[in-house]
Formats: structure tokens, sequence, C-alpha cells
């Protein structure tokens, strides 16, 4: 699941009229300038992703059931360690593991433990052998394994799966290389890792445990282990919790932040992704509520007036946690780059603004690049000359936010950012013959430096890995392990964090 959309909406909802509240802003200090730092999105935490971040590969898995065409088994029938209690005769259970990074190119020796009494078994593996709370297996290379349950013993059924390479320490959390990868970057976002656009999470008592098998679920990963990544990658922490949050799961949030993260970090904290975007639930639910409400004459103000009341509410709560110790958290408020103007419904209502220490949007560029695809698409030349134009295209909003910004005494941000190009034409290389193009790191290092001329602060780009799919690839990598003379957006990012050091 891509955390933003194929095509995001460029312009007001057809048939709503905003006008920008009359009350102007209160010119503030000048907002000191901070030296250019680039963050990243972490890529959704599931075997599809290509991406290996968490030393169990059951991890980013997910119960289905082979005797029912593949279907999702049933959540009702698993608990909130991802443990399948019973299984009816007949039944069989199956779950997809993250691909290692070695076993794109050679076999791999794998070992599964499991607390409980019961059957476990694989498919698509070579030289599976089960014992009592175990299973051991080659993973074949270039493929994908699953792991099968055969039995299990509703009095103590097989919990804690634990599946990683054969000797590996049983205590590490986390990839040693997917940890290495995100030192160089100044923050991560967790957008993905929180499962905010699912629009689901937010009851503490139904949380992801650090004890739960399954880490990337509807729930979002464990608080923990949010904490725990930050902390070992040595990065600052931007958290997006999700819309349906409620005020307890907040302050017990909030509270583990505080007492567990580094106290050199800083923990950005976002309420909700893209409020502003109505492809997404948070959006629909936030315009339904603020209506409801009956907050505003038109949707937009509704949707935004909504959105500002419940930031607000939410940083109350982080700001009472936090009590004297405000430094340590960034309070955002974030909105549409191509229609910066809408966030002033939210920016000026009542005292949203004094709960806020910045304003964040995502300056994508190169939305418009294959609208009007070429009818020969052999030579990428003329396209990257035009991608080339569209960087400084896609700043010329982003200069009106951060002057929005700057006279709220605010920080900008950029919360999303990099190449959003998109296709759906007949060409399915085309996509990823872009993003795999050396010429791509030349845009990207093009994009990076407008944006440490002009804006200066953090951006963070999208997303740590994805494969290059025929409509879009917004991956730096394509798969845990890829070399970096393969990943050119990646390799621009690096350079340019070298850069900055010097």
């Amino acid at each position: 699941m891509l955390c933003v959309l194929i095509a995001k909406v460029n312009h007001p909802e057809e048939g709503n009229s905003f006008t920008a509240p009359a009350r102007a802003a209160t010119q503030a200090a000048p907002v000191p300038h901070r030296p250019t730092a680039f963050g990243l999105n972490l890529s959704y935490p599931a075997y599809w992703s290509n991406e290996r971040a968490f030393m169990n590969l059951a991890a980013g898995g997910i119960w289905q059931a082979p005797h029912n065409g593949w279907k999702d088994f049933d959540p009702a029938r698993i608990d909130q360690e991802s443990t399948i209690r019973s299984l009816a005769p007949g039944e069989i259970a199956a779950m997809a593991l993250v691909r290692p990074a070695a076993a794109y190119r050679s076999d791999v020796a794998i070992t599964c433990f499991y607390d409980g009494k019961g059957v476990l078994g694989g498919i698509g593996v070579k030289d599976g052998k089960a014992s009592p709370g175990r299973f051991d297996f080659t993973w074949p290379a270039g493929t994908k394994a699953l792991i099968r349950l055969d039995m299990t013993d509703p009095a103590d059924p097989v919990r804690h799966i634990d599946c990683r390479e054969a000797g590996a320490d049983r205590k590490a959390v986390f990839d040693r290389a997917f940890v290495d990868g995100l030192r160089p970057y100044k923050a991560i976002r967790y957008l993905d890792w929180q499962a905010a656009n699912g629009n689901v999470a937010g009851n503490w008592a139904q949380r992801t445990l650090p004890t739960s098998t399954i880490q990337g679920g509807p729930q979002g990963v464990a608080v923990e282990y949010l904490v725990l990544l930050a902390n070992q990658a040595k990065v600052d922490p931007w958290f997006v919790m999700p819309w349906n949050t409620d005020d307890e799961s907040m302050e017990r949030f909030a509270t583990y932040v505080r007492d567990h993260l580094d106290p050199g970090r800083t923990a950005y904290v976002e309420i909700g992704n893209e409020i502003w975007n109505m492809s997404f639930p948070a959006a629909r639910q936030a315009l339904a509520e603020g209506e409801l409400a009956k907050l505003g004459s038109n949707r937009d103000e509704a949707r935004m007036r909504r959105y500002a009341q419940k930031v607000t509410q939410s940083f109350r709560i982080w700001e009472r946690v936090f009590a004297g110790q405000m430094p340590r958290i960034v309070r955002i408020l974030s909105g549409q780059n191509a229609w910066p103007e809408l966030m002033t419904i939210a920016l000026d209502y009542q005292d949203t603004a004094s709960h806020l220490d910045a304003l964040a949007m995502a300056p994508y560029f190169g939305q418009a690049l294959l609208l009007e695809p070429p009818a020969d698409t052999s030579d990428l030349g003329p396209l990257f000359a035009k991608l080339d134009e569209m960087v400084q295209e896609t700043f010329v909003p982003a200069l009106r936010a951060k002057q929005m910004a700057d006279a709220r005494g605010l920080r900008f941000l950029g919360y999303e950012g990099g190449q959003h190009i998109t296709y759906s034409g007949k060409d399915a290389t085309l996509i990823p013959r872009l993003n795999r193009d050396p010429r791509m790191a030349d845009s990207y290092r093009k994009y990076l430096d407008v944006w440490d001329r002009q804006f200066g602060d953090m951006l963070m780009l999208l997303a740590s890995s994805g494969a290059a799919g025929s409509n879009a690839a917004f991956g730096m990598t394509e798969y845990s392990g890829q070399p970096l003379s393969e990943t050119p957006k990646r390799r621009a990012v690096l350079e340019a964090i070298e850069r900055l050091k010097r």
C-alpha cells in the first residue's frame, strides 16, 4: 500500500468556495534559520514491501487461509499477539515471510522458533524439518517463502513465532543493515508504521503489543519498537498519530515517548495524514465531524476547522505530558503543497497556532510529467529535460506556504517529497526505466539543492523502499540490500547529506 495517492487533488473541491479568514495572522518574530536536513518516510513493514526491517521475518506477515481461497484468516480468531487460537478440522493457515536480503542472491538457512504445541511447516521452501518448538528450512534464492500452521493445541496454541537466519542473534529486534541504512538521515516518519491511513488504530487496549508476532497489521507497529528504532538508528522520530487515537491512547503514547526516547532526540508529532485529501478515510471523517458540529459555512471550513480542533485537543495532551520539556517535541500541522492557502482556515481558527511549532507540506515534483505521455517512450532524454524544469515549479506554492509559516513564527517542513511520477499508459517499463536511470540522480540533486537554498530545515523524502511498478515507483530502493549503484535516488540523497556535513 502506498502512503501517497497515485494522483493528488490539486484544486479546491468542486462546488466549494473558500475565502481566507478576514483576521490577519499576527506578525511573529522571525523564525531562526535552521540548517538543511533530510529525513525519510519508512515503507510499510510488510512482506510485500521488499524491505526487511525486523529480524523476525514473520513481523511483516499476515495470516491467510489457503483452504479458503487464500483469503485473510478470520481476525476474530486471532488474538492480540497474532496467535490463531484454534484450527477446525481440515483448516490450515499460512503466512508469507519478509525476504532477507541474502535470499535475493542465494539460498538461506532459516530457523523458526515458537512457543506452544502444534505443527509448523512451510510452502515454497526446501529441506523443511519440523521439531517441537521449531521449524528449520532453506529459503530458495529469488523466491518467496511461507510458513504453514498445520496443527495447534487450543489449550497451548502455537504463538510468538520468530523466523530468522539460522544462528542469528535471537535478541536482536531490527535488521542491522536496515538500522545502519537509516543513520545518515535526520529523522524517520512513521506514517505507514503507525497505519495512519487505515484510520483503524487508536484504542490503547487494542494496540499492537511488543510481544505480537505481526507488527505490520492495522493497529500499526508497537510504540515500544517505534521508539527503540529511533534510539538505535540515532534519528528523530516523526509520529503520525491516527485520527481515531483517543485521549487515553494519546496520553499513554506520549508518556512512553517522553520516558523512553533518548533525551538528545526530538519527537515530531502530526495528527492524521493529509486531512486535506478527501481520498483518505480520515479526511472524510473530519469533514463529517465538522459538518455535524456546524463548524463552517462550506465543506472546506467544516473539515479544516475540525482538523484544527483535533490538533489542538491532541497537542494539549502532549503539552501536559511534556510540561517543562517542550523543546523535546515539534507539533505539526500539515497541508497540500499545491493549495497552501487552504491551511489558513486551520491555522487561524481559535488558538490553533499557539499549539503548533511547524507547518508542513509535501513538495513533490514531476506529477504532470506523463499526463500526456509521448508516443515514443524509448528516448527518456526529453522527459528528463521536462522533469528538471518541474523542480522549480513545485516550490512556487511551497514558498507561499513558508511565508504563511514565517508570519506565524512557525518552522516550515516537508512531510513528504521527491519525484511523484505516475503513469497509466501501455509501456509497463517506462516508470521503472525512469526511476532506475542515472539521470534521475541529477534531477534529485537539483531538487535537493533548491530546497537547501530556498528553505532549509527538514524535508522528509518518500520512501525507504518499494517496488518499481508500472504505474509509480516511490522507493529509494526496490528491495533490501540493493546495491547503491542501482539506486540513483538514494545515491543522490546520501551525497547531499554528505555535502551538508562539510
